[in-house]
């Protein structure tokens, strides 16, 4: 007997057709979906890490500039019964702290910046009051030119001139028993005097004096100069007046300095 095979249906043939590739389908769709999410998550890492890193750029700059910038100079004052022991300075424009030390004084005492009207310059008071003994500091106190002047109202002390200005230099050079300027005319205000030795087989020096012969403030060289080497003053601020100028340790002749 002869049996016939009949083809499936068409709707299974399709269906038959269909399915493994419905199945490669949604595989690809799976793998494309997994591939996606990595996608993502590399970006949100590298995003993070770029501005982790941005952040700390802003940092490192943020503590450049606070490095660049010159920490406050320390002033250290002391008092004694009724008085200062440092009775003027000569300072630059800039930022400072005042540390003031109760030397011997049995009661607190304290630190009083005014500026040349006479109002408390800011951030000057200090931290505590300082007892016998005991030394306090006041915040940074930044300093423009000017005039001002320093107290204790409770010790009490005279008021002391605190000169603020920019300085000029003034050069000056030796040789065997003169200095080569000679008189000096000047207008008053902030100075540094600078000192070449030229040929002179020794130390030397510089000396300044007011009209009453008394050295002027600051005024000394920070070294002595060995021949062929320069040192300078410190910041000297000359008022109206007359003075002189000389090295004992040549020496020299006294040299007129006149401050219009």
């Amino acid at each position: 007997m002869i049996r016939l095979v009949l083809p499936p249906p068409l709707h299974y043939q399709i269906k038959t057709a269909i399915v493994p590739l419905i199945i490669k389908i949604d595989t690809a769709m799976k793998n494309f979906a997994k591939l996606l999410s990595l996608l993502v998550l590399v970006f949100a890492a590298s995003f993070a890490g770029a501005q982790e890193m941005a952040t700390k750029g802003d940092k490192t700059d943020s503590m450049d500039k606070v490095a660049s910038k010159a920490a406050p100079t320390v002033v250290q004052l002391s008092q004694v019964a009724g008085e200062y022991t440092t009775t003027q300075l000569n300072l630059v424009p800039g930022d400072y702290i005042f540390e003031v030390t109760n030397t011997e004084v049995d009661k607190d005492l304290g630190f009083y910046l005014q500026d040349k009207d006479g109002a408390q310059v800011t951030n000057s008071g200090l931290a505590k009051l300082v007892g016998n003994g005991k030394t306090s500091r006041t915040g940074v106190v930044t300093l423009t030119e000017g005039n001002f002047q320093y107290s204790c109202p409770l010790n009490p002390t005279p008021h002391y001139a605190v000169n603020v200005g920019t300085p000029q230099t003034i050069k000056l050079s030796q040789n065997e028993g003169v200095y080569n300027e000679g008189n000096l005319e000047l207008v008053a205000g902030y100075y540094v005097f600078e000192v070449t030795n030229k040929k002179v087989a020794k130390d030397l020096g510089f000396y300044l004096q007011d009209e009453t012969g008394a050295q002027v403030q600051d005024s000394g060289l920070k070294e002595l100069v060995g021949k062929g080497e320069t040192n300078k003053s410190g910041l000297v601020f000359l008022a109206p007046g007359t003075y002189q100028y000389s090295c004992p340790l040549n020496p020299t002749p006294h040299y007129t300095v006149t401050v219009k």
